[in-house]
């Protein structure tokens, strides 16, 4: 018998209980967390629609032609609804006071959730919706259970001669939309009775989106030259991959590669040469050999000066072509008037693992929403299914009409190698242009063979600053992304579209004080057990606005251990001046200093590690300020210290991020 595993026995199921204990006083109830949301909003709102008389008409009494114009000589305002529940009537005031507010809008949408009987009437699956999305609106009908039209709109369009009121629904709406851009009242407004159900995706819709077409003008098929941009260097295998399944899987013929290559070894330039020579003359691509340093944006800008397209399409060397029709759809997009930027669903290769669906801009920078899930699962309202308007898409591939990339002005060079695709995108933004990812059409990319991992502590600084850079260039958008919803989840990296009950800093931030550790750390402490991250390490200002400047320090980040069972130790962050060792304290501007902390309840961590579930590792997130003036002035190293709380046992371990404290 092991005395000392009797011993600790009980110390260890008494720790186990606090760890439980933990998760359930962290777990939110999104019931709960939506009530206090609503009271909030309606604290200090003001009304300024009451001049205007707001009608309910529920979906079921529509009839086959509507008659809506009877219903709407006693009413301003028509609010249609799903006869699974009714609005409240502050949805109806909300509504009232979005239209008093906006004159020319003639239609308005709001977000909606369950409070199914079976959940005890308790609200859940919160639909929460972006604003006005055209081509979002193409695909399905988004607007869902709940949306809003001025009467005097209503008599404006014709009615369709079918009994199917979703048709008819999904047909006024398309038509009111044209009339003036729809507004989005970015409150839940409806509470259904049944599982929400989106339609308008079916081939029975196509004939409505056809007349939408026809009426706004929109090219039905796809044409013009596309342009395909590759930048490389000594990937000759990659690369082959890439243009032979694209000349082989292509059904949209009309296109021409360019190859820019900024300085492959004499070898590998031989091979991308003599693949060149083998290949029959109306299927060769062009070869631009330039040695220069390796600036991607440089790269593509020189290859869209040399397009002879009417379409420049970005394409990294890793990316495989697995559908057929994927650039007939991507133009399809990219020829409409008011579309920028169009990208596609990326999987890793050979499998159903999704890298790109879209990228979504959070607090703590782009981010790439569904990375790591199933594709075979639906998600999100069929996010991973169809077209959707998004503030950004991959520069891996990305299609932009030719006199669109040149009126941008082209990627911005002073972004070497991050983010200079989501600055094109976010620049298309502010010109008034709409980004879209395709998401009904999915590629194989070969993520990272190309430049490898940004993980050691160099590249990070370079990531911070081309990140910095990219809000300093767009300030508007700190936090901000009209297509994600204010009530989803922004505050960490979570890859779903959960509702902010999940995780909100506010509610987490423990407010602690460093102090020395005189003793420094032991060597045989330091264990490659533990994998950590920081999210964000600055203080409140740029946590805030994303400029730094003023406030306490702020640090948000996750840690968990691999081999052991996570729910038995004790979190402290460490820093240490960047440079110095893990001894003794010498002065006190050279020491390690330690930050005693609370253990996070992060279920994205958790669910991402789904393979360790066994080893507890929901408390892995830790999210920290301290005073602006609590350490000396200098560059910290940030890591991570673990107390075994049933032993002596002690684990540390150093990330690559730092933290530069300034008075």
């Amino acid at each position: 018998m092991n005395i000392k595993k009797v011993l600790q026995a009980p110390l260890r199921a008494r720790q186990m209980g606090k760890y439980e204990a933990r998760i359930r006083e962290q777990t939110v109830r999104y019931h709960d967390w939506i009530l206090r949301k609503e009271e909030k909003e309606r604290e200090g709102r003001s009304t300024a629609g009451a001049e205007l008389s707001v009608k309910c008409v529920p979906f079921c009494s529509c009839g086959a032609s509507f008659r809506l114009q009877e219903a709407g000589k006693d009413a301003d305002i028509l609010v249609f609804h799903a006869d699974c529940g009714r609005p409240e009537e502050e949805a109806l005031r909300l509504f009232g006071d979005f239209f008093a507010r906006s004159p020319e809008a003639v239609l308005a949408y709001g977000d909606e959730d369950e409070a199914l009987p079976e959940n005890g009437g308790r609200r859940t699956n919160p639909w929460l919706k972006p604003d006005w999305s055209p081509d979002t609106l193409i695909s399905y009908f988004y607007f869902g259970n709940i949306f809003a039209v001025r009467s005097a709109a209503v008599g404006s369009v014709s009615w369709l001669e079918d009994a199917d009121w979703k048709k008819n629904l999904y047909d006024l709406c398309l038509k009111l939309s044209e009339i003036s851009a729809p507004g989005h009242v970015d409150s839940v407004l409806f509470h259904g009775e049944k599982p929400i159900e989106p339609f308008g995706m079916e081939e029975e819709y196509d004939g409505l989106k056809q007349q939408a077409y026809i009426r706004r003008g929109w090219p039905m098929k796809p044409e013009g030259m596309v342009s395909i941009v590759i930048p490389s260097k000594d990937n000759p295998g990659v690369l082959s991959t890439c243009i032979h399944s694209a000349m082989e899987a292509s059904s949209y013929r009309d296109f021409e590669i360019i190859v820019i290559d900024n300085g492959s070894n004499e070898k590998n330039r031989a091979r991308i040469e003599r693949m060149l020579s083998q290949m029959m003359p109306e299927c060769r691509f062009r070869y631009v050999y330039e040695p220069m340093e390796f600036n991607f944006s440089r790269m593509c800008n020189k290859g869209a000066a040399l397009a002879k397209g009417d379409y420049i399409l970005l394409l990294n060397d890793d990316i495989e072509i697995i559908q057929e029709d994927w650039l007939g759809k991507m133009v399809e997009k990219a020829q409409l008037p008011h579309v920028g930027a169009v990208g596609v669903k990326l999987l890793y290769p050979e499998s159903y693992a999704i890298q790109h669906a879209g990228i979504t801009n959070i607090r703590l920078g782009p981010a790439h929403k569904l990375q790591y899930r199933d594709d075979r699962t639906d998600y999100y309202f069929l996010r991973n299914r169809l077209a959707f308007d998004v503030l950004g898409v991959t520069g891996a591939c990305l299609m932009v009409k030719r006199s669109v990339y040149e009126e941008s002005g082209g990627l911005n060079e002073d972004l070497r190698v991050a983010f200079n695709d989501v600055d094109f995108c976010y620049r298309l933004h502010d010109m008034g242009y709409v980004n879209v990812v395709r998401n009904d059409v999915a590629l194989y990319h070969h993520e990272s063979l190309s430049r490898g991992l940004d993980d050691s502590v160099e590249k990070l600084k370079r990531l911070h600053q081309e990140l910095n850079l990219l809000y300093e260039l767009h300030p508007s958008l700190y936090g901000r992304d009209p297509y994600y919803h204010r009530y989803l989840v922004k505050d960490v990296l979570d890859q779903e579209f959960y509702a902010g009950n999940r995780y909100e800093y506010e509610d987490r931030c423990d407010r602690v004080a460093p102090e020395i550790m005189k003793d420094g750390l032991r060597p045989e402490w330091n264990n490659e057990v533990l994998r950590m991250g920081i999210e964000f390490a600055g203080d409140m200002d740029k946590w805030q606005t994303g400029k730094s400047g003023g406030g306490d320090y702020f640090i948000q980040g996750w840690c968990y251990a691999l081999q052991v069972d996570n729910s038995q130790y004790r979190f402290n962050l460490i820093l240490k001046p960047v440079g110095r060792g893990d001894g003794p304290a010498g002065e006190e501007t050279g020491a390690v200093w330690k930050l005693s902390v609370n253990r996070q309840y992060r279920p994205d961590i958790q669910e991402n590690l789904g393979h360790l579930e066994q080893n507890n590792v929901a408390l892995t997130g830790i999210c920290l300020s301290f005073p602006r003036k609590a350490l000396p002035e200098g560059e910290y190293l940030i890591g991570f210290l673990w107390e075994d709380c049933c032993s002596r046992q002690k684990l540390y371990q150093w990330t690559a991020e730092t933290l530069k404290v300034k008075y």
